[in-house]
C-alpha cells in the first residue's frame, strides 16, 4: 500500500486539493443550498451576468456591457479584465444558474490555487510534503479567505492564484536560472489579466526582492532575462493596458475626480493587526489580519533575525516590511496624491506577507519539524480548524449576508461598485438611478425625432431638423471613446464619432437636416492594434517553447 501511495503520490495531492476545494467552500457556498455574500458580490455577480448576456448576443469581446445600469452601458469588460470570468459566463449561456455557476467557479479558483502554489513549492526546491503544506498555509490563509468569502474581491482573489508563482519565478531567476524567464511572464500575466492593483503590489514586491539580493540580479543574463519577462507581458497584456490608457487620455472619470478613498485613511495601528491576527477576526472595514497561525510564523521568524547565516533572511525583512506598510506607522499621507493611492486599503499587503510567511514556515528553515515530527500534522489539523472555525464565525456574524440560490440569481444591474469608478465626471448616477427610463434626449423645437428603436447595444432613429442648423440629440449610453453614429442624410452615408454630453456624461450626437442615424460602440483602432499585438505575442511564445521541447525530445533521442 506504502509503495502504491509513494508512486502514485502526485495524484493523490491532486486529489485531495479538489477534495478540499469543495469541502473549503461547504460551509458558505454549499450548505443548505445558501451563498453568503461579500461586499463587492453585487459587482462581479453583475460582471458574469452581462458578460453571458453579451456572448449571447454575438459579442465575444465587448468592452462596453449593457447588461450594467439598465441598458445606459458600463466599460467594466474594458477597464476589469473578463478573461476568467469567461468561464462561468459560458455555465450562464450553458444554462447554469448564476448561483450554480458562481459556486463551480469558485471550486475551480481553489483549486487552480492549490495547484499553482504546489507547483511553485516544487520550483522552489521544496520536497512533495513542504509543497503540499505551502500550499494548504497560503491557500487557506484568513487573509485569503477574508477575500474570498467577507469581501468577495473576485479580482483580487484570482491575482493570489498567482503571486507563489512570481515568488517561484524570482527564486529560480535569483539561483542563476535566467532561462525560467518565461515562469515570471506567465505569472505577472496571469495577475494582470486579473486585477491591476495585484499587478502595482507585485511590481513593488518583486522592486524590493531585487534590492535585497541585488548581488545576485546584477549579472547581464538576469538583467535580460527580467527585461524579456517584463517586456514580454507588457505585449501580453497591450489589448487590455492601451484600450484604458486611451480611455483615460480621452475622458476624466470618476477614478481620478473623485477618488473612492485616501490611502493614509485606510491604514491599521498595530495592536490592531495583531489583535486581529490573533484572533483570526472575520473581515470587516479595520479587520483585515493574517491569522493566528501565520502571526505566529512571523514572530518566531523575527526573532531568528538574530542567528547568524539565517536562511532566507530578507524574506523574513521583506514580511515584516509589508506588515509594516499596512498600519499607520507607515507615513501614507505623503502618498495620497500619488499613483499609489489606486492601491485604495494598505492592508492589500497582506496578501504578499501571507505568501511569504506561509513559504517560510513550510521551507522550515529552523528545522523545527525534523526536531518535533509531530508537528507538520499539528499545522495541518490547525489549519483545517481555523478555516472551520473561521467559515463558522462568519455566518454567525453575517447572518444577514446569506442567501438562497434563488435570492442570490435575482440581480440588479445598478451595482456598479462603491466608488462608481469609471463612469465620466459628469455623470450624477444618483439622478440616473431616480429616473430609470431610457430616453432620447432633445430640443423639439429644434429637431423632431421618430421612429425610436433601442436594441441590445444600439440606438436608432429618424430625424427631421426644424431650422436646418445643427442641434445636439442626447443618447441614453454613459459616454466612452469610441461610440459612433451612423447617419443617413439626402441619400449619402457617414461616420462621425460620438462627443460627451459636458451636463451629464452621456453620449451625444449633433444632427442637422433630415435622416436616420444608428448610434453604437465600435472597437477602436488602437483596441485593434493592441490585441493583434497580443494574439501575435502569445502565438510566438507558443509556438517557440513548443518547438524548444520539441528539440529538447530529439537530443534526448539521439
Amino acid at each position: 500500500m506504502k509503495t502504491w501511495m509513494n508512486r502514485h503520490s502526485q495524484f493523490l495531492i491532486i486529489l485531495n486539493f479538489f477534495i478540499l476545494s469543495v469541502l473549503s467552500l461547504y460551509i458558505v457556498y454549499l450548505q443548505n443550498g445558501h451563498i453568503m455574500i461579500g461586499d463587492d458580490y453585487h459587482f462581479h455577480q453583475n460582471r458574469i451576468e452581462g458578460l453571458a448576456l453579451s456572448l449571447e448576443q454575438g459579442m465575444l469581446l465587448p468592452k462596453v456591457s449593457y447588461f450594467f445600469i439598465g441598458g445606459y452601458g458600463y466599460a467594466s469588460s474594458l477597464f476589469y479584465p473578463d478573461f476568467y470570468l469567461y468561464f462561468p459566463a459560458i455555465l450562464r449561456v450553458f444554462g447554469f444558474s448564476l448561483a450554480s455557476s458562481f459556486v463551480v467557479f469558485s471550486v475551480c479558483v481553489n483549486f487552480s490555487t492549490f495547484v499553482l502554489t504546489y507547483i511553485s513549492g516544487r520550483y522552489m526546491s521544496l520536497t512533495k510534503m513542504k509543497s503540499y503544506l505551502f500550499s494548504l498555509l497560503y491557500t487557506l490563509s484568513i487573509y485569503r479567505l477574508q477575500d474570498f468569502f467577507n469581501r468577495q474581491a473576485i479580482g483580487e482573489l484570482l491575482a493570489m492564484g498567482f503571486f507563489p508563482l512570481v515568488l517561484a519565478s524570482l527564486y529560480l531567476l535569483k539561483n542563476g536560472k535566467e532561462k525560467k524567464w518565461l515562469l515570471l511572464t506567465v505569472a505577472m500575466t496571469g495577475i494582470g489579466l486579473a486585477h491591476f492593483i495585484s499587478l502595482e503590489i507585485v511590481s513593488i514586491f518583486i522592486g524590493l526582492y531585487i534590492l535585497f539580493n541585488l548581488k545576485r540580479f546584477l549579472k547581464k543574463e538576469v538583467i535580460v532575462a527580467i527585461v524579456k519577462a517584463a517586456g514580454v507581458t507588457i505585449l501580453l497584456l497591450a489589448f487590455y493596458l492601451v484600450p484604458v490608457f486611451e480611455q483615460m487620455k480621452h475622458v476624466t472619470f470618476q477614478v481620478t475626480a473623485n477618488p473612492l478613498t485616501l490611502i493614509s485613511e485606510r491604514s491599521y495601528s498595530l495592536s490592531e493587526l495583531i489583535t486581529n491576527s490573533f484572533k483570526n477576526s472575520v473581515f470587516h472595514k479595520s479587520s483585515a489580519n493574517i491569522g493566528v497561525v501565520l502571526l505566529f510564523g512571523l514572530a518566531i521568524y523575527t526573532l531568528m533575525l538574530f542567528k547568524r547565516n539565517l536562511p532566507n533572511r530578507e524574506l523574513v525583512i521583506l514580511a515584516l516590511f509589508f506588515m509594516f506598510m499596512t498600519t499607520d506607522l507607515f507615513p501614507w499621507s505623503f502618498f495620497d496624491h500619488t499613483p499609489l493611492n489606486t492601491i485604495q486599503f494598505p492592508w492589500r499587503f497582506l496578501s504578499i506577507v501571507t505568501l511569504l510567511l506561509a513559504f517560510l514556515i513550510a521551507n522550515d528553515d529552523l528545522g523545527l519539524f525534523k526536531k518535533f515530527p509531530s508537528s507538520q500534522i499539528i499545522v495541518v489539523m490547525v489549519i483545517f480548524l481555523g478555516v472551520v472555525l473561521y467559515e463558522k464565525e462568519s455566518i454567525d456574524t453575517e447572518g444577514k449576508r446569506i442567501l438562497s440560490y434563488d435570492a442570490y440569481d435575482q440581480t440588479n444591474s445598478y451595482y456598479i461598485g462603491a466608488g462608481h469608478e469609471y463612469l465620466p465626471k459628469e455623470v450624477d448616477y444618483s439622478t440616473i438611478k431616480k429616473n430609470k427610463e431610457r430616453k432620447v434626449v432633445y430640443d423639439d423645437a429644434k429637431i423632431d425625432i421618430s421612429n425610436v428603436k433601442m436594441d441590445f447595444d444600439s440606438v436608432a432613429f429618424d430625424y427631421h431638423s426644424i431650422d436646418k442648423k445643427k442641434t445636439t440629440v442626447t443618447i441614453p449610453f454613459i459616454y466612452y471613446y469610441g461610440y459612433q453614429a451612423k447617419i443617413v442624410s439626402e441619400g449619402s452615408e457617414k461616420i462621425i464619432p460620438a462627443s460627451l454630453n459636458k451636463q451629464n456624461g452621456l453620449v451625444a450626437i449633433p444632427l442637422s437636416k433630415n435622416g436616420s442615424v444608428s448610434i453604437s460602440y465600435h472597437t477602436t483602432l488602437a483596441q485593434k492594434i493592441s490585441l493583434s499585438i497580443s494574439v501575435l505575442t502569445l502565438s510566438t511564445c507558443v509556438t517557440w517553447k513548443v518547438a524548444t521541447m520539441y528539440s529538447i525530445k530529439l537530443k534526448r533521442k539521439k
